[in-house]
Formats: C-alpha cells, structure tokens, sequence
C-alpha cells in the first residue's frame, strides 16, 4: 500500500501543500512556503506562481493533478511549464464513483494514458494507493478534491511535517487567474463547488479538524486555522470576513 520511491524521497522531509483559495494574497508567505524540504502544488497551481510568488512560493517540487485536461480540472498539461517549475514528481488520484468507491489504480476514464506516458517520460510518476483514497473517500462521505486527498497521501509516506495553506473548503473564490479559460469565473466556480453532491464540502471540512487535532505533525495557516475553528461550515459572508481577519 506504499510507493516505496515515493516514500524514500518523502520520508522525513518537511512539506508544504499550497491550496488554490483566494484567502493567499493577504498572506505574505512566500519565503516560509519555500523553506520547506518540499513544495507540493495542485492541478494548475504552478500557472500562478509567477504572479504571486511572495504570497504562495516560487518553488514546485510535487504537483498533485487529477489529469483531466479540461480548464475547469486539472489544466492543460504542461510539460515544459513543469520542467521550468522544477517538478519532480507528478501524482494523481485513482477513479472512484460519485460515493468515493474505488476498486483499483486505474485512472479517470477521462484521463488519456498518452498524456501518462508523456508525463513518465519526464517526471516521476505515483497514483495515491486505491485503498488509501477509499478510506478518505469513506471518512468523507463523497468523493474528496485531488488537493484534499494530498493531504493524506503525504501523510501516508512519512513526512516529518505538513503545512498545509490555500485550503477554504470554498468559503472564499479560488485565486484570480487559476481558473483561467473557464466559461466561469473564480468566484462563480468556487459557489458550484461549494455546492457539490460529488466532492461534499461539509464532511471534508469536518474529517480535516478531526485529523489537525490527532495529527502533530500538521500546521495549517492562519486563516484555515480559524475556518476549522468555526461551529459550523457556511459561505455565510460573516463567517468569510471574521476568517480573513
């Protein structure tokens, strides 16, 4: 149930995993993000970089992507962009059903095994362990986002720490420019995420301040700390403002 090479490269390494929320450009935290051991990103995180590098880093070292090539998922693959980034590692999650079941490794049917092959050629490659992502998956009711389900795959290979900033659960828009190309705007996106019946926000949000609480090799932001302190989870426009304080 263990990517050995991907556990070698993250054992004991300090590790941080930049969300897409909008929440990031009040936070000048830049410099911290890279003085991890790894910068982790999610599908088109690595296009904002360059526009928000003292907010969110200049480094990419692992890019989690669900390998859907459409803007509104996980972006055009890159190749080049990738290199020029730095990435390493290119990880992904397995296909599961609208519950979150999943039987196998096998990839989204939406996923070309071209792009797979391109992307192997190139990086190193690792799928989430099916196993693993079903008990997410079952822990959150729905089928959990690719950048949640990092979390707990890099948990899983032995990381010394994980800071893990950029995570609203959809409270606030996604960053201006990471949904660039879509029919909708970020904050339009971000509402219908909210919203989801595949990717449930709710249990996600509930299952993360179960797991911060049990898990001390976890910090999280200063704004996602007090998304996870609140009773109850609500794109309330109150509830927004007291986060982003």
């Amino acid at each position: 149930m263990i990517d050995k090479r991907y556990k070698d490269y993250l054992k004991g390494k300090s590790v941080a995993l930049v969300g897409p929320a909008e929440y990031l450009t009040k936070l000048d935290t830049g410099d911290y993000i890279d003085s991890f051991d790894i910068v982790v990103r999610i599908n088109r995180g690595t296009e904002i970089v360059d526009k928000y590098s003292n907010n969110i880093g200049k480094r990419t070292d692992i890019l989690y992507s669900c390998l859907i090539k459409s803007p509104d998922n996980g972006g055009d693959i890159k190749v080049k962009e990738y290199l020029k980034s730095g990435v390493k590692w290119i990880a992904t999650i397995p296909s599961s059903d609208i519950n979150g079941v999943c039987k196998s490794n096998k990839l989204h049917k939406m996923v070309s095994w071209f792009t797979v092959a391109k992307l192997k050629r190139n990086f190193n490659f690792h799928i989430m362990d099916y196993r693993k992502y079903s008990v997410v998956n079952e822990n959150v009711e729905s089928r959990a986002n690719t950048g949640f389900s990092a979390i707990f795959d890099l948990l899983n290979h032995d990381v010394s720490n994980l800071y893990i900033t950029g995570f609203s659960f959809y409270l606030d828009n996604f960053i201006s420019g990471y949904k660039q190309g879509c029919a909708r705007n970020e904050g339009e996106f971000a509402k219908q995420c909210f919203a989801s019946k595949r990717h449930k926000q709710e249990p996600q949000w509930r299952f993360l301040k179960k797991i911060v609480k049990n898990d001390e090799r976890i910090e999280v932001d200063v704004i996602l700390q007090k998304i996870l302190n609140m009773d109850d989870l609500s794109r309330d426009v109150k509830l927004i403002q007291e986060a982003n304080k």
